[in-house]
């Protein structure tokens, strides 16, 4: 039995479609843990901010920089390649480019100063849901979704919560984790 033009045109692109959303639905899984641990990093790092104030600065480098660096392990161990030697500069890439995102953010800090204490928890907040919302374009519609949400919250608290940093940890990281729970689920 052989199959028409057709048949075989519709077999192709349907295998085509199950192979994006393949990707996709792999793409969100190997997402999820980081956004949960980026979750849990707002929710301390904001909580922390809120109850520490004084040790605002100690809190949040200590978070960045053990976030940093568990995300490169996470994308150390996920890679699909098989040796060492070939996982490696994929993992350093993803370190510094979470390196220049947190040098943006301290450099926009320096150039917009002085800002005031609502504006330094919300911006970082804004940038991540802005570039997660990009990055759906491409990659799925959860993370355009994710990305409005951080957005929206972010803008929420900004201009109607008094206690803006434990918003942002409990809105803010919660909607990380929240997402990351749901980016597991196929």
């Amino acid at each position: 039995m052989s199959l028409s033009s057709k048949e075989a045109a519709a077999s192709l692109s349907e295998a085509e479609i199950a192979g994006r959303r393949s990707a996709q639905l792999y793409g969100y899984r190997k997402a999820s843990p980081h956004l949960v641990m980026w979750g849990i990093i707002w929710v301390l790092g904001y909580g922390g901010t809120d109850l520490l104030h004084d040790y605002t600065n100690l809190i949040w480098t200590m978070l960045v920089a053990g976030g940093l660096l568990a995300g490169t392990y996470l994308n150390w161990r996920a890679s699909k390649c098989t040796t060492e030697a070939e996982r490696t500069p994929r993992a350093w890439r993803m370190l510094a480019l979470g390196l220049i995102a947190v040098f943006f953010v301290f450099a926009t800090y320096a150039i917009m100063w002085p800002v005031h204490g609502r504006q330094l928890a919300a911006y970082p907040a804004l940038i991540t849901g802005s570039v997660y919302a990009a990055v759906g374009l491409w990659a799925g519609m959860r993370y355009v979704l994710a990305g409005i949400l951080v957005v929206a919250l972010t803008l929420f608290g900004f201009y109607y919560v008094e206690h803006i940093l434990l918003w942002m940890a409990f809105v803010g990281g919660g909607s990380m984790i929240l997402a990351g729970l749901w980016f597991r689920t196929v």
